[in-house]
């Protein structure tokens, strides 16, 4: 049994020594992993074998996997759909060593033995398992996993300390900072004595996240890298591949872990000055790309979209298609706002009923596109300083063709603008009460703004211009759209990611996706993800919580 750990105490060694020798964090990371420097996160429903398989095309040295909920895995009942959707171990292609190596498999837990059965079943499968004390997401809070354990530290010593003593791999964990450094330092340490093996440092709070995510503080991660003597992995705030450098360099970290930037630029991590496209320790596979543009740290995102497309269809392990379509809404999403049409067609797009070829068709679309904007562009990818992008004087932010792929920056949210007394009134009644509530709470629930029967949404927005819904809670099946209207954009409120979405004028739903399965809705800046399904706007959903934006027509 393990003695309880006051928060911010440091905990006794463990209980009782690893079942057998196993690897320690410096053999894990210079034996197996071969020293990396590149580490593709845990992202929920985003990190699947098709996108690792990229991923390392692209100088991913170490992928994880999707996040998996330890309980629900070990759950008798659960043994079918859910098991298989969260690792496939049927088609042998998910943690097999020709095919998808080094691998770290993730699991959310906050119950020692669902961990310990859940992990024991997959550790023939991966190089090491980690646990997710990182996500900030609001079902993270409600399942009671990820950065909301952060209060109880005995507990997190016993799910760590469980599988360093009976499994045959190491464990590895990846956490937040506190506002407080020392505090951060004391919580890293803990974990290091409860036998993680590797530590990766999210550099920011819990409360960081969406709109309000900020910088990360790499200092708060350097510190941690002082403290502790096992390998450390940083992650957060490296939007160009330039900046991977500049975060290890800083933080003396042994590797850089990057999320949501990399699902924009699959590219972050490529050295084009290497003489192989794909790392020595990860085995080459095919490209179907022959430009001299591809060993650009900006590849054209169209490409990269087909190339991802390509390994979908040659992969015998099922991609789901809410993955699949997130991933092309954010490759292509710099020239998505410009392409409205291909925008509507991705979003209504079906790969459950026409297969991978419908968003093949469309990719293919979007690069003849590109072509001909760079042609009238002129712009020579060949030419000298073709890449060297100027520098907004304002934001500080690279400014990239849209024909190239780059990171998508979340702006402070904009305050939202409704037309109309009612709903004005309405506005700032929930301003008003979520601002008393805040003072009470960091995490705030979305103002509810009701949608009554048969009504439009808002007034019909004039010619030309938008209109947009806050963070409302909606009865889909009484939603109604305004008339001359169409919905353009439905986005999560925790994520704000433009997800499939289209209606037509005087529609009684809006078409959200493949109806037939949940929408792709990603998760946000935090590595680990956090979205398990019950955030998703399913089939069949009575409330959900999302933005809705209309236009009039043009």
């Amino acid at each position: 049994m393990v003695a309880p750990v006051a928060s911010g105490s440091s905990p006794p060694p463990p209980t009782a020594p690893p079942a057998r020798p196993k690897l320690t964090g410096w053999e894990l990371y210079r034996d197996v992993m071969r020293s990396p420097k590149h580490i593709v996160a845990p992202m929920v429903d985003q990190s699947e074998l098709a996108w690792r398989v990229l991923s390392r095309r692209y100088g991913g040295h170490v992928c994880y996997t999707p996040m998996i909920n330890a309980k629900i895995y070990s759950d008798p009942r659960h043994q079918g759909a859910y098991c298989e959707g969260a690792f496939n171990l049927a088609c042998d292609e998910e943690g097999n060593r020709t095919v998808d190596r080094p691998l770290v498999i993730q699991f959310a837990a906050n119950d020692p033995s669902a961990l310990l059965e859940s992990a024991k079943a997959l550790q023939h499968k991966c190089d090491a398992v980690d646990i997710n004390f990182g996500c900030p997401q609001d079902i993270a809070r409600r399942g009671r996993y990820g950065a909301y354990l952060c209060e109880d530290w005995d507990l997190v010593y016993k799910l760590i300390n469980v599988l360093h003593v009976n499994l045959d791999i190491p464990v590895t964990a990846k956490f937040r900072i506190f506002s407080d450094v020392d505090k951060t330092v004391e919580y890293a340490k803990m974990m290091e004595s409860a036998g993680a093996q590797i530590l990766t440092c999210h550099g920011r709070t819990r409360e960081q996240r969406g709109h309000k995510s900020g910088l990360a503080d790499w200092s708060q991660i350097a510190a941690v890298k002082r403290a502790v003597s096992v390998p450390v992995f940083a992650n957060g705030s490296v939007l160009y591949p330039d900046d991977v450098q500049k975060c290890l360099d800083f933080t003396g970290a042994d590797a850089y872990m990057s999320a949501e930037p990399q699902l924009h630029n699959p590219a972050l991590f490529f050295d084009p000055s290497s003489s192989s496209l794909s790392p020595p320790h990860t085995p080459a596979h095919p490209r179907i790309l022959s430009s001299p543009q591809q060993s650009s740290l900006y590849p054209f995102h169209a490409d990269l979209a087909l190339e991802y497309l390509s390994i979908v269809s040659a992969l015998k392990t099922p991609t789901t298609p809410s993955a699949v379509k997130a991933h092309l809404f954010k490759i292509m999403f710099p020239a998505l706002p410009r392409e409205t049409d291909l925008r509507n067609q991705l979003g209504v797009a079906s790969m459950r009923l026409n297969g991978v070829e419908v968003y093949v068709e469309i990719c293919k679309e979007m690069k003849e596109r590109m072509d001909r904007d760079i042609s009238a562009a002129g712009w020579d990818p060949s030419s000298p300083g073709a890449y060297d992008f100027p520098v907004d004087s304002i934001t500080g932010l690279k400014t990239i063709p849209h024909w190239l792929v780059q990171p998508n920056v979340r702006p402070p949210k904009p305050e939202p603008k409704l037309e109309g007394p009612n709903l004005s009134a309405r506005l700032a009644k929930s301003k008003a009460a979520a601002s008393a509530s805040a003072s009470a709470s960091v995490n705030t629930q979305a103002p509810t703004i009701s949608v009554p029967n048969g009504n439009p949404v808002v007034p019909t927005p004039e010619i030309g211009t938008a209109s947009t819904l806050p963070a409302a809670v909606v009865t889909l099946d009484t939603l109604r759209v305004a008339p001359h209207s169409e919905v353009i954009a439905i986005s999560s409120v925790d994520t704000m990611e433009e997800v499939a979405c289209s209606a037509q004028a005087g529609a009684t739903e809006p078409v959200i996706g493949d109806k037939r399965r949940p929408c792709g809705i990603a998760p946000a800046e935090d590595a680990s993800g956090g979205l398990l399904g019950g955030e998703r706007i399913e089939e069949g959903s009575k409330k959900a919580r999302f933005t809705v934006s209309l236009t009039g027509p043009s």
